[in-house]
């Protein structure tokens, strides 16, 4: 906070808050805030029906508890004199403008940026705890991707294939799920983010599964495609480009690499190989409390890999109106080079 001239961070429920305080919460209605100001006690502004939950888990001690019958701008107020005024507020990127707008009326003369600038450097190398979390985290995601294989067959609609990936996660122990798990046969499985519908499974189709978990706050993230019933040569040919794209960009991944070439090492072999326009994504990702954070795998990100970044390899290849093809794993920066944490085969199944 000193090196960005930061005075007093105000942060919302989410990754910000649990990393610097111990306590996770969604985003709500009512106003729950965390802030930490660059000299002196950090304050909590807490509904009442959080209170016991706060003081059982987060360090920070001082706390002012909010009522229902209250009106949060007047605790808003009392802080923002101490700790606000004629300074440089530093606000959370997923605070919701209803108390963005509020901050701003009881706050009129501070100066407010982005508390990304001192998060995001924080967050973006995991310290080994961490690593064990997303580690547990992908533990449970390939272990669930087995029961699912098992269970896919032609004739199962998507969404009960989607249904069943939440369940084993549940199952396996996932505290919930990072994203909604995304499940697309055939045609479908050339949109990248296809929600999953009520198209029936085929024989020949190319079936993408992307899902992961949350475990005790930290996201995995996996897809791998699977063919059904059979799969001519064209798609297997996709296939192996994807893979060798893959595998290279896993290898490129080394400390003191920029980003960008990870990327380009992936474009490279997709684009030799003819498939370059069909190619319609960054390779990945950052993860850890946030299934996508930094650093991002992509064109333009001269960002160097260092020890204990964790990110997603997942290049692919999407044929309008046909099929799609994708494989993505996390792999995390230990001893100059990438470890995956993902241990599922990536070879072609047909199943």
């Amino acid at each position: 906070m000193t090196e960005r001239e930061i005075d007093t961070l105000f942060l919302a429920p989410g990754p910000n808050m649990y990393y610097l305080s111990g306590f996770l919460e969604e985003p709500g209605e009512r106003l729950l805030a965390l802030i930490l100001p660059r000299s002196g006690e950090p304050i909590f502004l807490a509904p009442e029906l959080y209170e016991a939950q706060v003081r059982s888990v987060s360090w920070v001690e001082n706390l002012i508890i909010l009522k229902d019958s209250q009106d949060p701008k007047d605790a808003l107020s009392t802080v923002t004199k101490a700790h606000m005024r004629n300074k440089t507020v530093g606000v959370d990127s997923r605070m919701w403008s209803r108390f963005l707008i509020m901050l701003l009326g009881v706050a009129q003369d501070a100066r407010y940026v982005d508390a990304a600038s001192v998060m995001n450097e924080l967050r973006i190398r995991k310290s080994k705890r961490e690593i064990e979390l997303l580690e547990k985290s992908a533990d449970i995601a390939d272990a669930a991707l087995v029961e699912v294989l098992n269970c896919c067959k032609q004739g199962m609609r998507e969404n009960e294939v989607t249904a069943r990936m939440v369940y084993e996660l549940r199952r396996l122990g996932a505290d919930g799920i990072a994203f909604e798990p995304v499940a697309s046969s055939g045609p479908n499985a050339a949109l990248p983010h296809y929600r999953s519908g009520d198209r029936e499974v085929q024989s020949g189709d190319l079936l993408v599964l992307d899902f992961g978990c949350l475990y005790r706050g930290y996201n995995s993230d996996i897809t791998r495609t699977v063919a059904i019933g059979s799969c001519d040569a064209e798609r297997q040919r996709v296939y192996s480009v994807v893979r060798s794209a893959q595998e290279a960009a896993c290898q490129k991944a080394v400390e003191g690499i920029e980003a960008q070439s990870v990327d380009g090492v992936a474009r490279g072999i997709i684009e030799a190989a003819g498939y370059g326009e069909f190619f319609i994504h960054r390779t990945g990702h950052g993860i850890g409390l946030e299934i996508h954070e930094e650093p991002y795998i992509v064109a333009g990100n001269s960002t160097k890999l260092a020890e204990g970044m964790a990110f997603s390899v997942e290049p692919g290849i999407y044929i309008p109106g046909q099929y799609g093809v994708r494989i993505e794993d996390i792999v995390v920066m230990e001893s100059g080079k990438a470890r995956r944490l993902n241990k599922s085969p990536r070879e072609l199944m047909i199943l």
